[in-house]
């Protein structure tokens, strides 16, 4: 009779709406990581196309750079080109060239990109290296990009 008693008294363990609430507190946890690890292999993503856009920059103003400097103007600016690194259709690089001091060049170069959700980082929306009606956002008469270098080129 006493083993029966200690059975009754000691009734330690979950309830079935403990046992719910726990599993429930644990689901959201998980989503919630789930949505911070996807943000994250975006990010990751946009890092690395970040990375090709300015080493497309550059390798093409060191392209300009060994061009004749009274031929800049006129070869390059306003032209569109395709960035390495990046699949077909995917890119579009701008040349944009003030000439405003003869002597003295500011050029910009910027690369535009699709991520995988489809979205155009940059002004360049349908990736077609021209600056369309729409796209210049700030109106500075260039497209602009976070993979964008600017300079000046001075006559040597």
């Amino acid at each position: 009779m006493r083993v029966n008693k200690l059975i009754k008294e000691n009734k330690s363990g979950f309830t079935l709406l403990e046992l719910m609430i726990g599993v429930g507190v644990l689901i959201v946890a998980l989503v919630g990581l789930l949505g911070v690890f996807a943000h994250m292999i975006s990010l990751n993503e946009n890092s690395g196309k970040l990375s090709l856009a300015v080493a497309a920059c550059q390798a093409k103003l060191e392209e300009m750079r060994n061009s004749s400097f009274t031929d800049l103007y006129t070869t390059y600016n306003g032209t569109s080109f395709d960035p390495n690194g990046f699949s077909s259709g995917e890119a579009k690089g701008a040349i944009s060239i003030n000439n405003s001091n003869p002597n003295l060049l500011q050029v910009f170069v910027s690369v535009s990109w699709r991520t995988r959700s489809n979205r155009v980082i940059g002004e360049d929306k349908n990736l077609n290296g021209v600056r369309d009606a729409g796209e210049d956002l700030n109106g500075n008469l260039r497209l602009d990009s976070p993979g964008q270098i600017a300079t000046l080129m001075a006559q040597r």
